[in-house]
């Protein structure tokens, strides 16, 4: 597990995580046996398990992706923690998540968890439920950065949306064996849909150049193991 706390420097767990990372690695016989964890991705020096991405996964905490294919979910989810961590690292934001913002996540999680199911996920990983705030402050932290910085007024244009009407929206509602609503009844709905597209857009340019100057480790022939 992780926790990502600006005000406290971990800077000594980075260095002990890396330690027995290399330990894992360089030294025979290491971590054979009796294998609690593996190291699956370091973003500039700061750790992402397994474990860390089964307990996302099997608490939805990442919960767009409930939709996916198990085999691809676990990926998913390693590249939006590396995401993450990274986009809190670099942004020069200082922006906090409130305890009630905490609390109130973490309450969705356990109302929307069937109680057999997240009893037995508890046990598996020796958690409590205030185990889970770690993960998700992290997603609340993102979720405000990208937020501050993208959500400021996205302007499209009319042809913007009379194109998304036909090229988009027209085929997807033929594709559903429904019919088109006529556009000034969903130019709204296309708006900000076209709004959101184009802040996902800019986001992952964003995230693309911080990639590029920051030090990042990717291990998913242990991951994928």
């Amino acid at each position: 597990m992780y926790s990502n706390k600006p005000e406290i420097n971990s800077y000594p767990l980075h260095v002990a995580a890396l330690f027995l990372f290399f330990l894992w690695i360089f030294v025979p016989g290491y971590g054979q046996g009796e294998v609690v964890d593996r190291i699956v991705a370091i973003v500039n020096d700061e750790v992402i398990t397994q474990t860390d991405v089964s307990i996302i996964q099997k608490f939805g905490l990442f919960d767009d992706l409930s939709e996916s294919p198990d085999a691809d979910k676990q990926t998913k989810i390693l590249y939006r923690l590396i995401n993450q961590k990274l986009v809190i690292q670099l942004a020069s934001e200082r922006i906090m998540v409130a305890e009630e913002e905490l609390e109130a996540a973490l309450s969705d999680v356990i109302q929307r968890t069937d109680p057999d199911l997240a009893g037995s996920a508890l046990l598996q990983f020796g958690l409590d439920w205030d185990d889970l705030k770690p993960y998700l402050r992290e997603k609340l932290l993102f979720q405000k950065i990208i937020s501050q910085r993208f959500n400021r007024g996205v302007i499209v244009s009319i042809d913007e949306i009379e194109r998304y009407y036909e090229q988009v929206y027209v085929p997807s509602q033929r594709r559903k064996n429904l019919g088109p609503q006529p556009m000034i009844e969903v130019l709204g709905q296309l708006e900000r849909e076209l709004q959101r597209e184009k802040v996902e857009d800019q986001v992952q340019e964003w995230i693309d150049n911080l990639k590029r100057e920051a030090n990042i480790q990717i291990k998913l022939h242990d991951f994928l193991g």
